[in-house]
């Protein structure tokens, strides 16, 4: 079989990282009144979640070394869920991965999977971690940005971390009962319920640019979590990065998992959900996704497997299934835990994949290769998707089209 050559080509975005963070995060701290609430001797939590926040550990170990200032005892709590294997363990681990331990931050990371029923919503019960009703005050701090299961006023921020991150495992799979066109009013519902139940004093939110790099913090008074986590999600998603081109054959992902996206795959990126009841986005239109490994980063967690059509040996074999159906069957969205067609190597993987398109001979297909749905700056696309894109002022050719080259062991190499 005889493949298209590839064209490396770099997308900008705009820059917006902040210049100075621990700068910035100080003088928002100092304007933010928290010494009104916190007094001496008082212990006082910080949500610590699972997800690749840029900057996370710098951010945790300023507003550790804030709050000690003021005389408070700094923790952070473990919250994320069911992530991590839903144990005290598995989480501990992971935010390890994450750079973010007691050396890195100075605070003491607690992990726990106990929770107590605090109230009820229109789903069912609502859960709180009790290491956090435990606290004299918690600080919520969490990335606002676009979810990839469902889409409302209110998706990933501080809101969700307090109904899903603080519920531990129980209350993750009371949330998501509810029908995915209901997860956003489920998350602000159980969000604000929380509020009012645990000892929040403030909200940190942060947004991201396209570039991964924070742009913006914000402090947020528990009365205004609702409104100003509203606001923060719209101006996120103009920064949310996306593919070049809405009509693709065949999209080859070099890596997947949970660090990049909590689907393994940003389904905003690729334009799949593959949750049933929910329909599909209509952009992008990928006909075919190649996932060929799982990262490092992901301790074989490769939940969002599912999203994908075909994928190799080696992913498989990395394959955590305990963490990955844990995810599948705590969201209820199994199909994204389901194995897809699996072939010895990258090559394979591909030859499967173009054999597949009916109609389309292997030179015609228009196909781009990323590293992950996160890190897009940098791709390789078929001469004819070049020659449509390259045009864009967004667009820049980093080289010659180039015959695709694998390695003795069929695996693509590193662009």
């Amino acid at each position: 079989m005889k493949f298209p050559r590839m064209v490396k080509i770099g997308q900008s975005f705009p820059s917006l990282g902040l210049a100075d963070l621990t700068g910035e995060l100080n003088r928002v701290l100092s304007q933010s009144n928290l010494r009104d609430s916190i007094k001496p001797g008082m212990l006082v939590g910080i949500t610590a979640g699972s997800r690749g926040i840029a900057n996370i550990t710098e951010l945790l170990r300023v507003l550790a070394g804030h709050i000690r200032s003021l005389g408070g005892r700094p923790v952070l709590l473990g919250a994320m869920g069911s992530h991590g294997g839903g144990n005290p363990v598995g989480q501990a681990e992971l935010l390890g991965s994450l750079g973010i331990t007691e050396h890195a931050t100075g605070a003491e990371v607690i992990c726990s999977a106990e929770t107590v029923v605090i109230g009820s919503a229109f789903y069912g019960d609502i859960y709180l971690a009790t290491s956090a009703l435990a606290c004299d005050a918690v600080i919520v701090i969490n990335r606002v940005k676009p979810h990839t299961s469902f889409h409302g006023d209110i998706e990933s921020g501080l809101l969700k971390m307090l109904a899903v991150g603080l519920g531990g495992p129980a209350g993750a799979a009371s949330l998501h009962r509810s029908h995915p066109n209901l997860l956003s009013r489920a998350v602000a519902e159980a969000g604000m319920a929380v509020l009012k139940a645990c000892p929040v004093v403030l909200g940190l939110a942060i947004v991201e640019d396209a570039h991964e790099a924070t742009s913006k913090i914000v402090a947020v008074k528990p009365e205004d979590f609702f409104e100003t986590e509203k606001n923060l999600l719209s101006e996120s998603r103009r920064y949310l990065p996306g593919l070049p081109a809405a009509e693709i054959d065949v999209l080859i992902v070099d890596e997947i998992g949970k660090n990049f996206s909590g689907t393994g795959m940003d389904t905003n990126v690729i334009g799949r959900l593959r949750i049933q009841g929910a329909p599909e986005p209509e952009t992008p239109s990928i006909k075919r996704i190649i996932a060929l490994d799982v990262a490092a980063q992901a301790h074989g967690n490769a939940y969002g497997i599912g999203l994908a059509d075909f994928t190799t040996l080696r992913l498989a074999c990395k394959f955590d299934r305990e963490s990955a159906y844990l995810n599948a069957l705590t969201s209820t969205f199994i199909q994204r835990a389901m194995m897809p067609m699996t072939l010895p190597d990258d090559r394979e993987a591909l030859k499967a994949a173009l054999r597949s398109l009916s109609g389309i001979a292997p030179q015609d297909v228009r196909m781009m290769r990323i590293h992950n749905t996160l890190h897009l700056s940098e791709m390789l696309v078929t001469e004819n998707l070049h020659k449509e894109i390259s045009d864009s002022p967004h667009i820049k050719t980093l080289g010659p089209p180039h015959e695709i080259d694998f390695g003795p062991d069929g695996n693509l190499p590193p662009f």
